[in-house]
């Protein structure tokens, strides 16, 4: 598991820059993503982050980005200082704003609010693509890279012989 918190300034430049520090993560992290999953990730961390600066309270903001490789899941997580809890709207058409848990809801496994000591937790759950599971799959029926490549030296180096029965250049190491 992987995770890393970091505070925030409560103002609008703040969506942009949590992004710019989650996409930097999922980097570090060398996390399976595609297209639909860099989207969601970074419009569900933008939605929480600017509706903790539109609706939250205090000076500050704590971010934080949890990785469950096993699960192939991301979380994150926005924590501010006011205890009032976000609720889904059903913004009409030609409502202005009100779209953004909407968003949230879709584009995750899961998500949730809860109050804490020091104010409240938004939180969302979001699917990493499948591919990691299945190099981890190789791996364990494979065995570690280093393995892998010597099976595959030990078929291949047969077929270099110049002579049936010759020694190999590297027969003597």
């Amino acid at each position: 598991m992987s995770s890393q918190s970091f505070s925030l300034v409560r103002a609008p430049a703040s969506a942009a820059i949590s992004r710019r520090r989650l996409v930097e993560l999922v980097s570090t992290w060398r996390l399976p993503e595609d297209e639909d999953s860099h989207m969601a990730m970074t419009t569900v961390l933008s939605e929480l982050v600017a509706n903790a600066v539109s609706h939250g309270a205090g000076d500050m903001l704590s971010v934080t980005v949890r990785a469950d490789l096993g699960a192939n899941r991301l979380l994150l997580q926005v924590h501010d200082s006011s205890p009032v809890l976000p609720r889904l709207r059903c913004p009409t058409p030609d409502s202005e704003s009100g779209r953004g848990m909407v968003l949230v809801e879709h584009l995750s496994i899961a998500c949730g609010a809860e109050n804490t000591g020091r104010g409240k937790r938004v939180w969302a759950e979001l699917a990493l693509p499948g591919e990691l599971a299945g190099r981890r799959w190789a791996f364990e029926c494979l065995g570690p890279p280093h393995a892998i490549v010597q099976r595959l030296l030990d078929v291949v180096r047969p077929l270099f012989r110049t002579k049936p029965g010759e020694p190999t250049a590297d027969s003597g190491r």
